[in-house]
């Protein structure tokens, strides 16, 4: 009864379902993402609002037009004594008032602060538009860290079934022994022990394997629950050369170039304390319609329309020195975003070079745990041969079990950090969506 229970449950985490699951690449996955993610989705709406408010009229540049209309009726108790000696007294006088009018006001100049407001605008807009494609290249770089994740657990997973094959074969040989008398009963335990310890490591290594897809699934913003299988290949390029990315990274970091366009935004706002200095002149235009009927006054009947037009010209000659508060505070922001500037031109260096001394490093791991594994594949066929006919102990096939283990383990890691760091440098350097 309990081998047939381990039975099962290892036919259960070797097939894994994938009768009924897709294969997803990681193009697939990729696109899936680009277009679901709502990290992207939010920056495309930010992106969207930064494209509405980098418009003309949001900067002061057009005429704001406006019409207003009113009606009052009224009753009063209206008593009036004038100079002449006349005299009106009215206690329930009614009184008809309607106005109407449609006005334009347009600002002519300010100092050309409406054309500054306009390109920091427009600056602002480009910076969303950036900060977009930095949230795509970041969720790009975490889908393909989690896609690659998943043939790590999987190759993992592939290692410890085949652990659990090696230790079921001890099994079997130390039972065959002990039942005719040619070994031990504690050898035959102890190889019960460890095959249930390699079925409960095999057990965790599945879990973790199936999280790693509900972590993808969730990155793609798709039902958490949808079942899929992936490609089992981690493909490294090695063909990453550090001038390259260095000049690279100069022209095409988009945090670099997004520092850099805050710094033109600084420089926008000192010259917006520039116009503030100088006089606003305002263009108004207006056509009025005033009827007014009333029994509270002489003038009983009032009536008048027509256009009119006039300038107004204000200008600041005091206002407790905050504009030169304000031109030095801007003064110090700009100088503040080129130290910035150069700042984060310091740590992409320094990054850089971290990130290529692990790739390289990477690089060679995969070389020498290449011919770990080998080696200690060989030295598991001998040691099965070996154990078979007498020749070792347990403890030693399980030393060589273990050392082909973790030879197997070490090579995925290799392979699969040697393919974050390559994904990372794409996207230090700017070439990720490429």
């Amino acid at each position: 009864m309990r081998k047939m229970m381990i039975t099962g449950l290892l036919s259960l985490l070797s097939t894994g379902w994938v009768n009924s699951q897709e294969l997803l690449t990681l193009e697939k996955a990729v696109s899936i993402g680009l277009t679901n993610n709502f990290g992207i989705v939010i920056a495309q709406n930010s992106l969207r609002t930064a494209q509405n408010d980098a418009s003309p009229g949001n900067a002061g540049m057009l005429p704001v037009i406006s019409m207003n209309a009113g009606y009052v009726n009224g009753l009063s108790n209206a008593k009036v004594n004038v100079v002449t000696g006349s005299e009106l007294n009215n206690s329930s006088a009614h009184s008809d008032l309607i106005t109407a009018g449609v006005g334009l006001t347009w600002t002519v100049f300010d100092g050309l602060k409406m054309f500054i407001t306009y390109d920091k605008l427009k600056k602002l807009e480009e910076m969303s538009e950036l900060s977009a494609k930095i949230t795509v290249e970041n969720t790009m770089a975490r889908i393909i860290g989690s896609y690659y994740d998943i043939i790590r657990q999987g190759k993992v997973h592939q290692i410890y079934i085949e652990q659990v094959a090696i230790s079921r074969f001890r099994l079997d040989l130390a039972k065959m022994r002990f039942e005719t008398g040619t070994g031990s009963e504690m050898e035959f335990l102890k190889a019960r022990v460890e095959l249930n310890a390699d079925i409960a490591d095999l057990s965790n290594q599945h879990t973790l394997y199936e999280n790693s897809k509900t972590t993808l699934n969730d990155l793609l913003s798709r039902d958490v629950n949808i079942p899929f299988e992936v490609n089992d290949t981690i493909l490294v390029s090695e063909k990453l050369q550090y001038d390259s990315l260095r000049i690279s990274m100069k022209k095409a970091n988009r945090n670099l170039l997004l520092a850099i366009m805050n710094k033109r935004v600084a420089q926008l706002e000192l010259s917006t304390t520039r116009a503030n200095q100088w006089p606003t002149l305002d263009l108004y235009a207006n056509y009025n319609y005033y009827r007014s009927e009333t029994e509270a006054n002489f003038i009983q009947y009032n009536r008048n329309f027509g256009p009119s037009i006039g300038l107004s010209f204000t200008m600041k000659l005091f206002d407790g020195l905050n504009l030169n508060r304000q031109h030095k505070n801007a003064s110090i922001s700009l100088q503040t975003s080129d130290i910035e500037i150069k700042q984060m031109e310091n740590r992409l260096e320094a990054y850089l070079v971290r990130i290529y001394n692990d790739y390289q490093n990477q690089i060679q791991m995969i070389g020498f745990e290449k011919e770990n594994l080998l080696l200690a594949e060989k030295n598991m066929d001998i040691a099965r041969e070996s154990y078979a006919v007498g020749a070792i102990s347990s403890l030693q096939l399980r030393e060589v079990q273990e050392d082909l283990l973790y030879a197997g383990t070490r090579l995925v890691t290799a392979e699969f950090k040697a393919k974050l760091t390559e994904t990372e440098l794409l996207l230090l350097c700017g070439k990720l969506l490429n």
